[in-house]
């Protein structure tokens, strides 16, 4: 969730507060503003921690999937296994019986003497065992990747209702918040101008990383081809789970921008910290991730200057903030 927002709308209640306060001494108006401004910023907290356990969710839905699939390769293997060597055992069974005598009985006429029947006899009891015991194990492996695969199913679906749940809790959070943030649009002309001003001052911060205000970022190396991939999508949207190209969350922004570096990495805040080498926020460089909130639930990526490129909530855009947020828990460095 983006600090910048937050120090605003604090701003324009402020400002609220003040005018009414002057103009018209009546504590209740700016109690009230302050208590949506309250709930605007717990609404928002909560959905952003709600977007960072969708995309664990997300990514263990896909590792079931993953382990379903493998599960039915291996049925399937043993299947296919298992009929080829009947095939072998029935050709073996039609050659002696083509041979007009039982096995027996053909080791029996073909040996020089007692001992070397013997021998045959032996090497008939082995390879019939062996077929035996190699069926039996096929079965076995088959039935094992089927109850494996229906106990996969069983997780797929509690998976699959988890993120539904999440989503239904996010759609109704979301709601919320617009109808709050619809409360504390409702505010004095002044408040409104602040809010114009406190707007203009972001996109002024905006335009001053972009007109080369932030130290030159390095010209080679994994970090600045992440940082130039992050940085040419100022401007896009926030929306759930968005990995691009035309929008993003916090943690697909870092995702996507860090594969044009060639360095995978999974689509969620807390794992990513979990991923990769800890820096301290003292020695950050560019393209290093930092890391917000406890549980993490917010990610943005170093560009310099004490400054992160970042996705960072619902309703706006990918931009460029300060990185001293409060919440600021950790960093990491991908590629290292």
């Amino acid at each position: 969730m983006a600090l910048a927002r937050f120090r605003a709308l604090a701003c324009l209640a402020a400002s609220a507060v003040l005018l009414v306060a002057t103009l018209a001494p009546q504590g209740a108006t700016a109690a009230t503003q302050g208590q949506v401004q309250a709930q605007i910023n717990q609404l928002a907290a909560e959905i952003a921690d709600l977007d960072e356990q969708y995309n664990q969710a997300s990514i263990h839905l896909q590792d079931v999937q993953s382990k379903i699939a493998d599960s039915k390769a291996q049925s399937a293997k043993a299947q296919a296994d298992f009929t080829t060597l009947q095939k072998v055992a029935s050709a073996q069974a039609a050659a002696m019986y083509k041979a007009g005598a039982p096995s027996l009985v053909v080791a029996f006429l073909t040996s020089r003497n007692l001992d070397d029947f013997n021998k045959k006899v032996e090497l008939i009891t082995q390879v019939s065992d062996w077929q035996s015991s190699l069926m039996t194990s096929l079965e076995i492996a088959d039935q094992r990747a089927k109850l494996a695969t229906a106990d996969l199913g069983r997780a797929l679906a509690q998976a699959r209702s988890i993120s539904d749940s999440l989503a239904r809790q996010r759609a109704n959070l979301v709601s919320r918040l617009a109808a709050e943030q619809k409360l504390l649009g409702q505010m004095t002309t002044e408040a409104r101008l602040a809010a114009a001003r406190a707007a203009e001052a972001r996109a002024a911060a905006v335009r001053a990383t972009l007109d080369g205000s932030l130290p030159a970022l390095p010209s080679s190396g994994l970090g600045a081809m992440a940082v130039r991939a992050a940085m040419g999508q100022i401007g896009k949207p926030y929306v759930w789970a968005g990995s691009g190209p035309g929008s993003f969350d916090c943690s697909g922004l870092t995702m996507s921008s860090w594969r044009v570096a060639g360095v995978l990495m999974p689509h969620s805040a807390a794992s990513q910290y979990a991923s990769f080498h800890h820096v301290s926020v003292s020695q950050l460089q560019p393209g290093d991730l930092v890391f917000f909130g406890s549980p993490i639930h917010h990610v943005g990526m170093y560009v310099g200057g004490g400054m992160m490129v970042h996705a960072p909530e619902t309703g706006e855009t990918v931009q460029v903030a300060p990185i001293g947020r409060g919440d600021l828990v950790g960093a990491a460095r991908p590629g290292v």
